[in-house]
């Protein structure tokens, strides 16, 4: 077969400019008026200011542990959660910020329990809620034990501030808690795992009063026993020596006998308060154990 020769003409690059630039003008023009205009503020990067050794201190209550050493059955029971909001508000307050928007402790509080309230109803539809409140030196029930969501959004909408007052029974609010639970009994082997367990989670929010403290004989065997848990998240102001923080920190982390509490202090940080009471959702007896060190 005869091979098939196909002629091929060199061009004088002399005569003729390259085609190439002509196109690459043609496109760069257009490229150069595409400019996006933003009424978006031109976002300065500043350096983030040194965290204080206070900072620092409360961050170590962040420390999380293995629980083996515990023998409470690893059991996703339903729970009975008594939620304590503090309606006090002390004077001149440091707000929470978010989106440039000021909101009192109080509003932000409520706000994060409705999240935690809702999430927890979604992970079991079986877990109850009741609100106490804590007024200027007692401690009251606003709401017993129920799932319903309506309910619950109604009450805690409803909770408004109230004055301070130097000092706080804390015994009144575990006499309400008594008054109004019924604790599986740890020792009957039948009741293991239990039909429920109790926890109290404590949103404390004052800087200026320690609570006091005294428990009876009947409160100690409540809080000793194993299927009662009391958590604690303190909102309050920057820690100075104008005020009470770390005394108030010590008398709340004194209520846990057990050492499977959670206990977080949250200053004014809106994205700390969140992820603390994320922390929170876990159950009580599957979560690990938090280890509080001081420095």
């Amino acid at each position: 077969m005869a091979e098939r020769i196909i002629p091929i003409v060199m061009e004088d690059d002399s005569k003729d400019e390259d085609p190439s630039s002509d196109t690459e003008q043609k496109i760069e023009k257009p490229m150069e008026q595409l400019s996006i205009k933003s009424n978006k503020p031109t976002v300065q990067v500043k350096p983030m200011p040194k965290s204080n050794m206070q900072e620092e201190y409360l961050r170590e209550f962040d420390v999380f542990e293995d629980r083996r050493q515990f023998t409470l059955p690893i059991a996703n029971v339903p729970e009975k959660l008594v939620l304590v909001i503090d309606r006090a508000q002390d004077e001149n307050f440091t707000p929470f910020i978010l989106n440039n928007s000021k909101f009192t402790p109080l509003s932000m509080l409520k706000r994060a329990v409705h999240m935690f309230i809702k999430l927890k109803n979604t992970i079991n539809k079986h877990n109850e809620f009741a609100i106490i409140v804590l007024n200027e030196n007692n401690a009251k029930l606003l709401l017993h034990f129920t799932s319903d969501m309506r309910k619950l959004k109604d009450a805690v909408n409803k909770i408004s501030k109230c004055e301070v007052e130097d000092t706080f029974n804390l015994n009144s609010l575990f006499d309400e808690i008594r008054a109004n639970i019924v604790m599986p009994d740890p020792t009957v082997k039948e009741e293991i795992p239990p039909s429920h367990i109790v926890r109290t989670v404590i949103f404390y929010g004052r800087s200026y009063t320690i609570p006091k403290f005294e428990p009876s004989e009947r409160i100690q065997r409540l809080l000793k026993n194993p299927y009662f848990i009391c958590d604690v998240l303190i909102t309050h102001e920057p820690v100075e020596a104008s005020n009470y923080c770390k005394k108030i920190f010590n008398a709340l982390q004194s209520i846990d006998k057990n050492g499977l509490a959670y206990f977080f202090p949250v200053c004014r940080d809106t994205r700390r308060l969140h992820n603390c009471a994320a922390k929170l959702l876990g159950h009580p007896l599957q979560r690990p154990i938090q280890k509080l060190q001081k420095t």
